[in-house]
């Protein structure tokens, strides 16, 4: 645990232009939605304890908070950390952020559900992905649920580009992607404002719903179920993005 690890490029990307695209108006007016939906679809009860992992700059967490959990915000990033508090504070929003990594998390059975949201799953190899879902195991209180809402590769694998352009919160975002073995993608993303222009090259892996399913049965968990969303509905190839949500055994 807490092994000093080598730079990777989430480091760099969340550091920079990125962030102002995460922290954007556009993102911002999708929290109070996309939070409802976690409330609905976990059953979740207020005052019952939930970990948005990672949080970013907390805008999932703040709005979990407003419907009135007890919520923890964990993300890698100082930076990101110390702002999601100032914003919590801001909104006289009583939420724990904590820095770490989502590999290693400092909670036993301590939460009624753990979040992860906006394809954050899939940074890492396989080994680093199974790593998340155990440390995610390890914090959930028996009978608690985990939440993973990303990317659908069935949806990918048909509607692929590996192109794109779009302007985001005032930045623009040049993507070029190519996908992989094992369905992980390769992209290189330049975002540009004013004057300012970075490009970052990264990876991360997408998964099927029978992939999702085989490492979460890995970690631990059963009774795994995977929606389409948004809106939630049943899955199928066609569902732009998915939700896996599993339940760690009593």
């Amino acid at each position: 645990m807490n092994k000093t690890r080598p730079r990777e490029w989430y480091h760099d990307f969340f550091g920079g232009l990125y962030g102002r695209v995460l922290g954007g108006r556009t993102h911002e007016k999708r929290a109070p939605r996309e939070a409802a939906s976690i409330k609905k679809v976990l059953h979740l009860r207020k005052g019952q304890r939930v970990l948005d992992c990672p949080c970013g700059l907390g805008r999932i967490a703040r709005e979990l908070a407003r419907l009135g959990l007890e919520v923890t915000g964990v993300d890698l990033m100082a930076s990101y950390v110390r702002r999601a508090r100032r914003r919590a504070a801001r909104r006289g929003l009583a939420v724990r952020f904590v820095q770490g990594d989502m590999r290693e998390l400092p909670f036993e059975k301590e939460f009624h559900a753990v979040v992860n949201w906006f394809t954050s799953f899939g940074y890492f190899d396989a080994a680093g992905d199974l790593a998340c879902a155990q440390a995610a195991f390890r914090a959930l209180r028996p009978g608690g649920k985990f939440l993973i809402e990303m990317t659908n590769k069935s949806w990918v694998q048909t509607h692929w580009h590996p192109t794109g352009d779009e302007t985001v919160s005032g930045v623009r975002i040049v993507r070029r992607s190519r996908r992989g073995r094992q369905g992980r993608v390769f992209n290189t993303w330049t975002f540009s404002k004013g004057r300012r222009r970075e490009t970052h090259r990264f990876s991360h892996s997408l998964y099927t719903a029978c992939q999702m399913r085989g490492v979460l049965a890995a970690a631990g968990f059963r009774d795994i179920r995977l929606l389409g969303y948004p809106p939630l509905s049943r899955l199928t190839r066609h569902s732009r993005r998915m939700i896996a949500i599993a339940r760690r055994p009593e």
